[in-house]
Parts: structure tokens; sequence; C-alpha cells
């Protein structure tokens, strides 16, 4: 039995990647250093809530929110903007905050 390739999780990047890794190499190296070392220690560590915040930092980071007209993104669901802190927006998508 063959295992289905995996790829990259950033929003709409389709890149095959290692059994084991979140992020292909471009993606990776795109996001700060202490938020890639903070991801990595708390999922060796197990910590599911702070991995969660962290992962959605980065996908923040890797793919901002649409602004209410941009045209639907073709996966997942998109999410939807409330509120800017600075720059930085806030959003819900699949009824989370993120």
């Amino acid at each position: 039995m063959t295992r289905a390739a995996v790829t990259c999780a950033a929003p709409c990047c389709r890149a095959p990647i290692e059994q084991g890794k979140l992020l292909c190499a471009a993606h990776w190296f795109a996001l700060p250093e202490r938020l890639r070392n903070a991801i990595g220690a708390t999922w060796r560590a197990r910590h599911v809530s702070a991995f969660q915040e962290l992962w959605t930092e980065a996908l923040v980071i890797l793919d901002p929110a649409p602004r209410p007209f941009d045209p639907p993104r073709q996966r997942g669901t998109t999410p939807m903007t409330i509120a800017y802190e600075g720059s930085r927006p806030v959003v819900y998508a699949t009824g989370r905050l993120l």
C-alpha cells in the first residue's frame, strides 16, 4: 500500500514535502525564526493549544485574510476579516477565532 503524497500546508501551495513536515522550505523560512522555534518546541512538548495559536499566527503571516471584495479562494473556507490589530487581521474561519 502506498501513502498519499504530502503537500505543503501553506494556503494555495501544492509543493511536495517529506512526511512529518508541515511546510515546504520556502514557506517555512518565510516565517520569523522565533515563530519557527516556538512551533517546533510546542509540537515536541505536545502543547496542543499553544501549537494551535502559533500555527494560526503562521498561517496569517503566510496568507493574510482577504479584504471584503477579494474574490473567493480556491482552497478551503475563505476567512472573513472582522478587525485589525495594527496591520494584522483578526479573522474568523470555520467558527474559530484565528
